[in-house]
């Protein structure tokens, strides 16, 4: 089920104090619950770097491409 992800475009709500992050799935570790994207957007704004991973405790539920006009 986690393979299914790789590749799908997310939006990630990391709460009020970290705020959205957008970007195509590139990994997901079901053994430490993080989920990788690349090409990285924060609140609207491109990130500097490449590739950020987030840890299940810091997301609430993750909308795939398809969802995100909703």
């Amino acid at each position: 089920m986690a393979m299914d992800w790789l590749g799908s475009i997310v939006s990630i709500n990391c709460g009020e104090s970290l705020g959205v992050y957008q970007g195509r799935v590139s990994a997901v570790d079901q053994v430490s619950q993080t989920i990788s994207v690349t090409r990285p957007f924060h609140n609207g704004m491109k990130c500097l770097v490449p590739e950020v991973t987030y840890r299940a405790v810091v997301t609430t539920p993750v909308k795939l491409g398809s969802d995100l006009r909703a």
